[in-house]
């Protein structure tokens, strides 16, 4: 947080800095198909792109760039499972690493093998978050639309965990990514549970997106939205006791809980946060900081200023990292955000809210 800090002060200064972090997706492709996932609504309205990927040379070509251009953390997620293209990915954590930079990645754990989990212990990768919606398998299989799924990624962790013991290494540390859902919302304690049992030290938790109704019944509904918190907060005393990092305690917002699922409630309440601003620094007005400090690359190389930057976005195939990041299309960005949200912000979770809040909070300790 201090480098970002430190970065977002030289932007308001009106020095432009390079990026800190980058989102990037090697694929679209995935092997499960999570009832709950942003991907069956785009499937049905047919705009899931599966086809096209950069390639390897190209992606190892993007992780030197980032290092020249001062990038310090990367996240790999999806878009699909990145582990569909094993090869590549490792590669790609381990060339990552080679320039020093932080990575984290996202993986439903189905897909790994002993022999790249070796490689990526050896290149000390530093954070390993599996998508592990429930503590049992028959609640986690059913979200996930595959049978023998749970058994096969906590086989996956423990041998992740055995192989970092018998080299001597800390890293990666483990952690859930976890969906809350309508389905799994009460299973939060259990699920912390299972997480200390497996050595995990990350629980991170991640809200819905809707795109079309269909989705809806994934949903908290306004009982559930009530019923949560006890169950949440259950799950936070027991991250406190297991010394478990955890995004939970945002979830206790009884504001934010009531309109985790209603993305344009959720801009209001952004615009609202805005408005308590009161110095005269047009910086401490943005709406959103990401275009400042973050890259998302999409499998097919399109380019955005958060994870969910539409269609608008610039292509890796055409311009270089560097020509892109301070390019037309980010300065543009960045200027609307100053202005107010984008179009695609009603898409956003309630969890990023408060990140923009708690950044928002931290500049205005140093900008007077």
């Amino acid at each position: 947080m201090e480098e970002l800090i430190q970065r977002l002060t030289k932007w308001a200064e009106g020095k432009p800095q390079g990026p800190l972090s980058i989102h990037i997706d090697p694929t679209n492709r995935c092997n499960l198909k999570c009832k709950f996932c942003w991907q069956r609504s785009h499937e049905r309205l047919g705009w899931l792109d599966r086809k096209h990927e950069l390639s390897e040379k190209k992606l190892l070509e993007i992780v030197r760039e980032a290092a020249e251009l001062g990038v310090k953390d990367w996240l790999i997620s999806g878009g699909g499972e990145p582990f569909v293209r094993l090869k590549t990915t490792t590669r790609m954590m381990v060339e990552i690493k080679k320039y020093k930079m932080f990575g984290d990645i996202i993986t439903n754990g189905t897909l790994l093998k002993e022999f790249y989990l070796k490689k990526i212990v050896n290149a000390e990768w530093d954070v390993m978050r599996f998508s592990v919606n429930a503590p049992f398998a028959k609640v986690h299989d059913f979200m996930v639309d595959k049978k023998g799924a749970f058994q096969k990624v906590i086989f996956n962790i423990k041998l992740l965990q055995k192989i970092k013991e018998e080299k001597g290494k800390e890293k990666p540390l483990i952690g859930f990514n976890t969906v809350i859902t309508a389905k799994n919302y009460f299973l939060f304690p259990e699920l912390v549970e299972l997480l200390n049992e497996l050595g995990g030290k990350i629980l991170n938790v991640q809200t819905l997106i809707l795109y079309d109704e269909l989705d809806v019944v994934w949903t908290l509904d306004k009982e559930q939205k009530k019923d949560s918190k006890k169950y949440l907060k259950k799950a936070v005393r027991k991250c406190e006791k297991y010394g478990i990092i955890t995004n939970l305690q945002n979830y206790l917002n009884q504001e934010v809980i009531e309109k985790t699922t209603e993305m344009d409630k959720i801009v209001e309440l952004g615009k609202k946060e805005v408005k308590k601003i009161k110095v005269k620094i047009p910086f401490l007005k943005a709406f959103c900081y990401e275009p400042f400090y973050l890259v998302t690359i999409r499998a097919n190389g399109k380019v955005g200023s958060c994870r969910l930057f539409g269609d608008e976005g610039d292509d890796l195939h055409k311009r270089t990292l560097k020509e892109i990041w301070f390019g037309e299309y980010f300065n543009k960005a960045r200027k609307t955000l100053l202005n107010g949200p984008q179009s695609f912000c009603s898409k956003c979770g309630s969890n990023e809210l408060l990140t923009q809040k708690f950044i928002r909070e931290e500049l205005k300790k140093v900008l007077k």
